[in-house]
């Protein structure tokens, strides 16, 4: 008996300390990015991973809406791969997820002149952008939607000489009922793994934010409209900036 109780005693302590003293939402053991194994490293990232994971849970859990429990968890996917995955501090990441978890709802990120190399947007960061999309407008006499057809929404980010971390953004998006809403030649600046648009009317903010991603060798580029003020400023009731997904152009 003695021989086994000291065999079980080596077994488990051999389990704990192969386990990583930060547990994660996931299997530390199987961390492979630099994104995971900072998280398992980290114990205030771990804590903020689990708080994440278990506001995801409880959300699906909230609703018996099959189609809502899958845009739920398309949310959760484009989070990570736009937001959380292509951050490459501590510090961005703290802020990813504390803004998911909404212990900061709405606040303008830091952005240096002097930036470091891991702070510098990559050349495909830049660019043209599009996307095609079907718009429907509505018809007060049939009280349906009819289909006009196929339109594209295209967005540009131009280099600024001299200044890595500026761009010059234009775009034009064409919204359900047709109408359209222009970026016309608006500066943006890089904060740690997006471009951010900040603009002030009637003393409100605006913050409209760009998260370019690889997929699959491809660039894409995530829009979050904040609160959609920045849509609310500019476009009226006319669409919604939040959520559009436009891939980079091949030059």
């Amino acid at each position: 008996m003695k021989k086994l109780a000291l065999a079980t005693i080596s077994i488990l302590g051999a389990c704990l300390l192969s386990t990583p003293a930060n547990s994660a939402s996931f299997d530390c053991n199987k961390a492979v990015t630099w994104v995971e194994k900072t998280i398992c490293e980290n114990s205030e990232l771990s804590k903020l991973d689990d708080a994440m994971a278990k506001k995801h849970k409880e959300n699906l859990a909230d609703t018996s809406d099959k189609d809502y429990q899958n845009n739920l968890i398309i949310d959760q996917r484009t989070w990570l791969k736009f937001q959380r995955n292509t951050c490459k501090t501590t510090a961005c990441l703290t802020r990813e997820y504390e803004e998911y978890n909404e212990e900061k709802s709405y606040y303008t990120w830091r952005y240096l002149d002097e930036q470091s190399r891991t702070d510098s947007p990559s050349k495909n960061a830049f660019g043209n952008f599009s996307q095609k999309n079907q718009i429907s407008i509505y018809n007060p006499e049939t009280k349906r939607w009819d289909d006009m057809g196929e339109v594209t929404n295209t967005l540009s980010i131009d280099t600024v000489s001299n200044k890595a971390y500026l761009s010059i953004i234009d775009g034009i998006f064409v919204f359900t009922n047709g109408h359209t809403c222009e970026i016309d030649s608006i500066k943006a600046k890089w904060s740690q793994n997006h471009w951010v648009i900040t603009d002030d009317q009637q003393d409100e903010a605006a913050e409209l934010r760009l998260y370019p991603a690889l997929y699959k060798g491809k660039t894409q580029l995530l829009l979050r409209d904040i609160d959609n003020r920045y849509r609310g400023l500019h476009c009226g009731m006319r669409g919604y900036f939040d959520s559009i997904v436009l891939k980079r152009e091949v030059d």
